[in-house]
C-alpha cells in the first residue's frame, strides 16, 4: 500500500485496518523502519482501528511524514489506476469509470477532459441506445491509448 494511496482511501473514508498494515509492510519492504512502523507491521486480526490508527500517527512522526493534500493523492490515484490498466487490460473498463470519478471530483481541467468522454462511451455501450455503434474492443482501445498517452 501506498502511502497517498492510503491517504487518498483516508480522505474518501474508504480505509480499511488491513490497509495500514499493507502500508506499514510495504514500508518495510522499502528499507524503512521505525519503532512503531515495525509493530503496526506485526499487529495481526482481530485489528483494532483505534489502536492501528495510533501506531500510524506514531510511525508517521518518527519518519517525519506529513499529511499530501486531497490532490496529490487523487493525482497519484489515478497514476495508479493508469498503471493497472496497463497490467490488465480485462478490467480497463471498471479502472476508467474509477478515473472517471476521481477526475469528477477532484479535477476540471482539460487534460483529464478525455475520461467524462470515456466515462460516456461506457454508458452507451453499456445501458445507451450505443448511436456510435462502440464494440468492446474499441473501448478498450481507446482506454488503453488514452492510459499511454497520460502515462508517457
Amino acid at each position: 500500500m501506498d502511502t497517498k494511496i492510503l491517504y487518498y482511501n483516508r480522505f474518501k473514508s474508504k480505509e480499511m485496518p488491513i490497509d495500514y498494515i499493507n502500508w506499514a509492510n510495504s514500508m518495510l519492504e522499502n528499507d524503512t523502519s521505525t519503532t512503531s512502523l515495525n509493530i503496526l507491521a506485526s499487529l495481526r486480526e482481530p485489528l483494532n482501528i483505534f489502536e492501528i490508527e495510533e501506531y500510524f500517527k506514531r510511525a508517521l512522526g518518527e519518519l517525519s511524514m506529513t499529511e499530501p493534500s486531497i490532490e496529490e493523492c487523487a493525482k497519484h490515484y489515478i497514476r495508479h489506476l493508469l498503471k493497472e490498466i496497463l497490467n490488465d487490460k480485462n478490467n480497463a473498463i471498471k479502472l476508467a469509470n474509477q478515473i472517471y470519478e476521481v477526475v469528477r471530483e477532484h479535477f476540471f481541467n482539460g487534460e483529464l477532459e478525455i475520461w467524462y468522454e470515456i466515462s460516456e462511451m461506457i454508458d452507451d455501450f453499456r445501458y445507451g441506445d450505443n448511436p456510435r455503434n462502440i464494440t468492446h474492443e474499441f473501448l478498450i482501445s481507446t482506454i488503453v491509448h488514452e492510459t499511454k498517452k497520460q502515462l508517457s
